[in-house]
């Protein structure tokens, strides 16, 4: 039987009260008098508790920002009050579930953290294949959990990320062509607002609007959320291409049948290219036919052009997923979205530039994934870039804190080749501190300004925020 919202918030609050007694019983004692630290539904952790680390732990290693307080919220009436205790400090709030905001969104320097990471309980109604999820999920669980009932969302890859903060600026993976982004799937979701007041989206179609793909952190916190899940594929194939000392007239020649080869592709199929100094590897997956036309031909394309072919064979999604899960963290890197395309033509003025950092800037990637299929027809939402079949990102990873600057330095310089080629759309889940027009960017003019009027609505006082949310109408 599906359990009621409140019932549901409410599951954990008895595991709950044993984390928060042992938090609190490694606290030392206040000097001065505060506000209860602890209800049944919060506890605020200082820096001086223990949990305060794990609790501000984000994937990013080099975000070194710390917040004031952390809300641990067990429930939706935990959050209702962490939001009041932070409205009479006058602080401000970020909003932190799995911490893989790029740019360390979910934190801020002189305010308060909702973190939402308790509020994790799953429900799955066998009738109609809606997942109820608290907005603590993240997707290893949520994959372990679904693909146990044969059912699966479709998302993204990375084990730990948060399946709010995913699902809200969009959320693309290998099966969004296939079935579309993890937003489309949004049935309803709950939020507390800026202003404490709890908003379902079943009463305010506008929520849902926003939701899918309207980005994180802006008007509240989201409690909760229901997605129409898919019946799990069978099987997943994959095959990987590599080729070896490259330069740019090379690279530039595999790129360009990479972009036709994906023309072809069906929409159970996506691939990925991934550059990495002298070396590109392409990736292709497919939940179909191993053997379908566009698949068999992009691996005879593929297998000519380069210099080693490998494969897997089909094997179920329980098998697959993993081997893409990638590093747990805290990891030192910077991601950027290099930008939407609709070809390789998009890209050649950026080409040059490009290739020149990667291939001479050891640590640097760029890559560029498929999107398209049933992506192109997903249902009204705030995301706006529908239209465009390719997404690329930057990358740059590095173990010496010596050779952040000029790693971050060659991202900028890729940024800025891709600016200058005329790209200005961008994915809001692979943000940038220095994007300039951020807003067009994630969101698009019309959009944006429709965003603005919600912000006005749920959060009038802006209380919640970080660096590139929604800002009040002007």
């Amino acid at each position: 039987m599906m359990q009621t919202r409140r019932t549901f918030l409410r599951t954990s609050a008895a595991a709950s009260a044993g984390l928060f007694a042992e938090v609190l019983g490694a606290s030392p004692a206040q000097p001065t008098p505060e506000p209860p630290r602890q209800t049944e539904d919060v506890i605020f952790l200082t820096p001086d508790d223990t949990a305060y680390t794990a609790a501000r732990e984000v994937h990013n290693a080099g975000i070194l920002t710390r917040p004031k307080r952390i809300a641990m919220c067990a429930t939706e009436t935990g959050v209702q009050q962490a939001l009041q205790r932070a409205k009479s400090e006058g602080w401000p709030v970020a909003v932190k579930s799995g911490g893989h905001s790029f740019e360390g969104f979910s934190l801020n320097d002189d305010g308060l953290v909702i973190n939402v990471s308790p509020c994790n309980e799953l429900h799955l109604d066998s009738r109609t294949g809606l997942l109820t999820a608290g907005a603590g999920c993240r997707l290893r669980d949520v994959n372990r959990f679904l693909l146990a009932k044969g059912r699966f969302l479709p998302a993204g890859s990375c084990a730990t990320v948060g399946l709010a903060g995913l699902a809200l600026g969009g959320g693309y993976g290998m099966f969004a062509r296939k079935w579309g982004l993890t937003c489309d799937h949004l049935r309803s979701l709950r939020m507390v607002d800026g202003a404490g007041t709890i908003r379902d989206s079943a009463a305010d179609p506008d929520l849902l609007w926003a939701a899918r793909g309207g980005g994180n952190g802006h008007f509240g916190i989201v409690t909760q959320l229901t997605l129409q899940t898919r019946v799990a594929p069978r099987a997943f194939s994959s095959w990987k291409f590599r080729a070896y000392r490259l330069n740019q007239a090379l690279t530039e020649k595999l790129l360009e049948a990479w972009f036709d080869a994906t023309a072809a592709l069906p929409n159970d199929a996506f691939s990925a290219w991934i550059m990495n100094g002298t070396q590109v590897t392409v990736l292709l997956t497919t939940t179909g036919a191993p053997e379908e036309k566009g698949v068999a031909a992009f691996r005879r394309t593929l297998t000519a052009l380069t210099n080693k072919a490998t494969s897997a064979a089909p094997v179920p999604l329980t098998k697959a997923l993993p081997w893409y899960y990638g590093e747990a963290g805290p990891v030192s890197f910077k991601n950027t979205s290099a930008g939407y395309y609709k070809g390789m033509a998009d890209l050649k003025g950026a080409l040059t530039g490009i290739f020149k950092e990667v291939l001479t800037v050891p640590g640097l990637v760029f890559q560029i994934n498929t999107l398209g299929g049933a992506i192109a027809d997903g249902p009204d939402g705030a995301y706006p870039h529908r239209a465009y079949p390719y997404l690329g990102e930057a990358q740059a990873y590095w173990e010496n804190a010596g050779r952040a600057a000029d790693l971050q330095a060659a991202i900028g310089r890729i940024r800025d080749h891709i600016a200058q080629a005329g790209i200005d759309r961008h994915y809001a889940n692979y943000p940038d501190i220095a994007f300039h027009d951020w807003p067009a960017a994630y969101y698009g003019r019309k959009n944006y300004g429709r965003l603005q009027t919600l912000k006005q609505r749920y959060d009038p006082e802006n209380r919640v925020r970080h660096p590139q949310s929604v800002r009040l109408p002007s």
